[in-house]
């Protein structure tokens, strides 16, 4: 009995309401037709972007580049002139110009109507290493950057204790397990942080080649560190003692391996 005066209860708004529910259905298919062909038009519009020559690449702006040459980058991606800039794909040319030891990473921007902008970060070169007359440019996790035989204006920090003849541009001077890597990792950050307190700074020397007795040359000065233990601390207490100005310009160390008070030697003149 329920169900039947439910149905009743159906039949009865159905005729009540026969012109709006009327009105609500010829709606809903002018919605229906109206989203079709929105999506026709859209579908429309994306084929003639892509086959308009009006939205072929025409130019290339490259930023962010000081190591990596700019001419190898456009020999890379010139082929993007002419083709349409929104259907364009880059990961081909983002992998190549990634085997370039300087790049560390590159963005590809599409600029309508007819432009792509790149955008290089690039690894920043520390030290160098030293062969007979061959400089070997490094970077921050001891990676070969660059064979060159000038390092004039670079502001590099020299680094010994690694054989660099053995290894290729783009590989890191040693297996990445090697501790003197992450020796050479714990330091640059030291360094770096000193470096931009102190603009005056004469880091001139790192030496790794003794994982037990590292050291660091300022100037004329050697920082002893013996191990890597609380290396921070250590940098932190011999800069304290070599900046001073009774030792400006003095050839010595600072031996500051011990947890008890550093000693310092001078050579006399």
């Amino acid at each position: 009995m329920t169900k039947i005066n439910n149905d009743l209860k159906k039949i009865n708004y159905i005729i009540e309401n026969k012109e709006k529910l009327l009105h609500r259905r010829k709606n809903r298919k002018k919605i229906r037709y109206l989203i079709l062909l929105g999506i026709i038009m859209i579908s429309t519009l994306i084929t003639l972007c892509i086959k308009l020559p009006y939205f072929n690449i025409t130019k290339v702006d490259i930023s962010g580049n000081s190591n990596a040459s700019k001419s190898e980058i456009n020999e890379i991606v010139k082929g993007h002139l002419g083709n349409n800039v929104i259907s364009a794909n880059f990961n081909e040319s983002k992998n190549q110009l990634m085997k370039n030891p300087y790049i560390l990473d590159v963005t590809f921007k599409k600029v309508l109507p007819r432009k792509i902008i790149i955008k290089i970060e690039e690894k920043v070169a520390v030290f160098y290493g030293k062969v007979n007359n061959n400089y070997y440019i490094l970077d921050n996790k001891g990676a070969i950057l660059e064979k060159s035989s000038n390092i004039k204006g670079m502001k590099l920090v020299k680094l010994t204790g690694f054989s660099y003849e053995k290894y290729e541009v783009g590989n890191l001077v040693a297996p990445e397990n090697d501790r003197r890597i992450g020796i050479l990792k714990e330091l640059t950050t030291i360094i770096d942080n000193y470096r931009k307190s102190n603009t005056n700074s004469n880091i001139t020397m790192v030496d790794v080649s003794n994982v037990l007795d590292v050291k660091v040359y300022s100037g004329e000065m050697c920082i002893k560190f013996g191990t890597i233990l609380d290396l921070k601390n250590k940098f932190n207490k011999a800069i304290n003692i070599i900046t001073q100005l009774k030792y400006e310009g003095k050839k010595g160390y600072v031996d500051v391996s011990s947890s008890e008070n550093p000693v310092v030697f001078i050579e006399k003149k």
